[in-house]
């Protein structure tokens, strides 16, 4: 897989923060919603549990990840200030910080849970990201990544293709102003990973017990695992 760019990602990601959530929810049919609360439900978190959720975007997986721990700590961190400011509006019971999935700010075995919703495809060294993940979760903790995996082979690889190209590019570019942001999510669609390369990353960062749940036609995947 190609090696992304931090900079260009971050900047990319600052244009679109504002319409980002609306984009998400109208080419997904508002399937992004079901996803997030899969991966919120899945982290098996107590009342009072602390969770990081990494790559937080505009803090939706964290706000469903929070309504699971009520009680607890719910940590969101992205690289991007506008997708924390949009987050810092929108999910009040989360605390937001600045920083990067390859390099956590914190200290060893802190989480019950760590997350990325969508973000692994754009960490420059994705393995060292599901390290960080391992390293900063207690023993034991859950390690959860929701992402897209590489379109299946047959009708429905052909017609989510074609929808990406012909829908989602010209669509997203056009409510949120910014065409190349979305272009970039075709573009790199057959760089994403097999169900089975991802579940591989995860054994190689040392996570335990590691499952993959395929979701809407086998488009997204999400990985789990403990630390």
């Amino acid at each position: 897989m190609a090696e992304r760019d931090p900079v260009a990602v971050q900047a990319m990601f600052d244009r679109i923060a504002q319409r980002y959530d609306l984009n998400n929810s109208l080419l997904s049919a508002a399937s992004d919603a079901r996803w997030r609360r899969t991966t919120a439900k899945a982290a098996r978190l107590g009342p009072q549990a602390r969770v990081l959720d990494v790559a937080c975007g505009s803090g939706k997986l964290a706000g469903a990840l929070h309504r699971r721990a009520p009680k607890g700590l719910v940590v969101g961190l992205d690289f991007s200030a506008n997708m924390l400011r949009v987050a810092a509006r929108k999910q009040l019971n989360v605390s937001y910080l600045r920083g990067d999935g390859l390099n956590l700010p914190f200290a060893d075995q802190v989480f019950d849970a760590v997350t990325v919703g969508f973000g692994l495809r754009n960490y420059a060294d994705p393995l060292l990201g599901l390290r960080e993940m391992r390293r900063v979760a207690k023993p034991g903790g859950r390690t959860l990544v929701l992402e897209f995996v590489r379109p299946p082979r047959g009708l429905i690889g052909a017609l989510y293709r074609r929808y990406l190209r012909h829908v989602l590019m010209p669509v997203g570019g056009w409510i949120s102003g910014e065409r190349r942001a979305y272009s970039y999510l075709t573009d790199t669609v057959d760089t994403y990973r097999t169900p089975e390369e991802l579940a591989e990353l995860g054994r190689q960062a040392g996570w335990r017990e590691v499952e993959l749940k395929l979701l809407t036609f086998r488009t997204v995947g999400l990985l789990s695992g403990r630390a």
